[in-house]
């Protein structure tokens, strides 16, 4: 047992004392009573106590964080240190970092930069590559992040990439430490359920989307290893205890999140030949991209105005582009569609878990929209919404919030994201645990192959054949019997999926269904492009050039009514009517 476990053990025993009574001793004259140790008493102080202790052992650990949280909670129920009824205790660990400033300690542990051992694996400079780290002993899971931040795709854009986002491309300045936001938090309030992790973050400075092998010694020329940097940090990361844990989860943001989804399944096949116990997922936030056409057609200059198909082309042939075998194999001659969500998905043997905001900033910027002061700007980023939404429709774990916004797993307010009641952290912790399954179930027969839509990954014949024997118990099953079709009918295939097969477990397609940008009250409020002040649901209705006499005649009310309804509440109204 580890210090934690031994003190909760001390704190049980001495906070539930036998029930028999001792015999009470007779006092000499003038002698007073000692106080006595009660139940009571021992509660109140139980609290600080168990801090101030988990704190010497963190402290005596070498300064990282000791295994904490449900996944230590687990443990000393299975060990039968704590019952289930010790709910006391779970408030304690979960306290833990307030109480540590009681105990003297004010600093929470920050990453700590370590550069690759392997001197060839370079940023786009030639500067050593590398990552931060922060280790929890006796914690199961890491979680190792790809950093975002766009990319360049020739020598011009990454000559102007070099001169204006230079901290992406070099790791000259990097800090010697880092600290974790979002997902990578240490706060247990800000990180519910993940903050007792080990985690590694990779910074981003090869500007290939993570997947570049392209090497290069002539003075001036830039290498682009996105790539090899991944591979090279997993090895690395053997050594450091990797190859002793449950739980790995690749996740990355914006240019990360693509590069997820680029290197998950190579992560998994490298993590096989040196760790094969180890549990591979992956979780890609804001990098699953559509290839459409942009609002209005520019000069490809910059990444941040070029269309995503010419960028992508362009850049995959600067890069020497890695994408994986299975999606190479499905588009031989046009490789550079596997850098885009729906049509590398359905090739991925790794689960992965997919968040993106239905009006994604990065899409709206790529495709040339500008800022949105206009109708015609605003029917485009609504288009781009409906086309993100059909193409995230036959995955089976998703989170997709009708949000005008770029990245969430960093932000410090992510837990407040919510589709319905489920909060993104939960949903995540939900997918996490449950059982590894098929990235969807089967698609649709009259889904066209080239739409955009995630196609469907090949099953197991052994799943198949349970599919086959499913569907004929169901048949036999129901036989001569109302099977409700009237309120079926109402239900899409993702829920009817969900009611015969995992009705007594969470949902992982969690998507929008108001078709507003912004019409999710949770969703991080975005500001007027002219006069910054912060804009809601309804002044983006107006912005859109939306008659709200029209709005007001279908809600059964006049327009002055409405003009003066909270406008959280018209929202709510509105959403029940579509």
């Amino acid at each position: 047992m580890d210090g934690i476990t031994l003190w909760t053990l001390w704190v049980r025993q001495n906070t539930n004392p036998p029930p028999q009574k001792s015999p009470r001793r007779r006092l000499r004259s003038g002698q007073r009573r000692a106080p006595q140790a009660t139940p009571q008493a021992m509660q109140k102080f139980a609290p600080s106590l168990v801090a101030c202790v988990s704190i010497f052992v963190f402290v005596m650990t070498d300064g990282h964080p000791t295994g904490g949280g449900t996944e230590l909670l687990a443990n000393l129920i299975n060990q039968n240190v704590l019952s289930k009824k010790d709910g006391n205790v779970l408030e304690i660990l979960r306290n833990l970092v307030k109480n540590a400033q009681n105990c003297g300690i004010k600093r929470i542990p920050d990453m700590k930069r370590v550069f690759l051992k392997n001197t060839t694996v370079t940023c786009n400079d030639g500067s050593p590559s590398g990552y931060y780290i922060r280790k929890s002993h006796g914690s199961h899971k890491w979680i190792v992040f790809l950093e975002g931040g766009w990319y360049c795709f020739d020598k011009a854009s990454c000559a102007g990439r070099w001169m204006n986002m230079r901290k992406f491309m070099t790791s000259a300045e990097w800090p010697e430490t880092r600290k974790g936001r979002g997902i990578l938090s240490w706060d247990p309030e800000d990180n519910p359920h993940y903050f007792h992790s080990n985690v590694v973050l990779i910074p981003y400075c090869s500007s290939d989307s993570w997947s570049g092998t392209h090497i290069t010694t002539r003075q001036g020329e830039f290498s682009f290893m996105g790539s090899l940097i991944v591979k090279e940090v997993i090895r690395e990361l053997i050594g450091e205890g990797l190859s002793s844990t449950k739980k790995l989860l690749l996740v990355g943001s914006s240019a990360g999140g693509t590069g997820v989804l680029v290197n998950l399944d190579s992560v998994t096949d490298l993590m096989a030949e040196l760790a094969p116990e180890v549990e591979v997922r992956g979780i890609s936030d804001s990098g699953w991209f559509l290839d459409n056409d942009p609002f209005k057609p520019t000069t490809c200059s910059d990444a941040h105005i070029c269309s995503p198909i010419e960028a992508i082309k362009r850049g995959m042939e600067l890069w020497s582009g890695e994408v994986p075998k299975r999606c190479a194999e499905r588009f031989p001659n046009d490789r550079w569609r596997c850098y885009f969500g729906y049509n590398i998905y359905s090739t991925l043997q790794t689960p992965v878990f997919v968040i993106q905001h239905l009006f994604d900033e990065a899409q709206i910027t790529a495709d040339n929209v500008g800022p949105p002061v206009h109708p015609n700007q605003w029917q485009y980023i609504h288009k781009v919404g409906d086309q993100t939404k059909k193409s995230l429709h036959n995955v089976s774990a998703v989170f997709a919030t009708a949000c005008l916004s770029h990245m969430v797993l960093t932000r410090s307010d992510w837990q407040n994201l919510v589709i319905g009641d489920i909060s993104l952290p939960n949903a995540i912790k939900c997918w996490e645990h449950g059982h590894h399954e098929p990235n969807h179930h089967k698609i649709h027969a009259k889904t066209r192959s080239d739409s955009l839509q995630g196609d469907d990954p090949n099953h197991s014949n052994r799943r198949r054949n349970y599919g086959r024997k499913r569907r004929r118990h169901n048949r036999r099953k129901f036989k001569g019997k109302n099977r409700r079709r009237d309120a079926r009918s109402l239900i899409n295939r993702h829920e009817q999926h969900h009611w015969d097969h995992h009705r007594h477990r969470c949902k992982h397609h969690l998507v929008d269904t108001c078709a507003w940008p912004q019409c999710n009250l949770s969703c991080p409020k975005i500001r007027n492009p002219f006069t910054g002040e912060e804009m809601d649901f309804i002044d983006l209705l107006m912005q859109f050039g939306l008659d709200l006499s029209s709005i007001a005649n279908a809600l059964g009310m006049d327009l002055q009514t409405l003009m003066s309804m909270d406008h959280d509440v018209l929202l709510q109204m509105l959403i029940q009517q579509n």
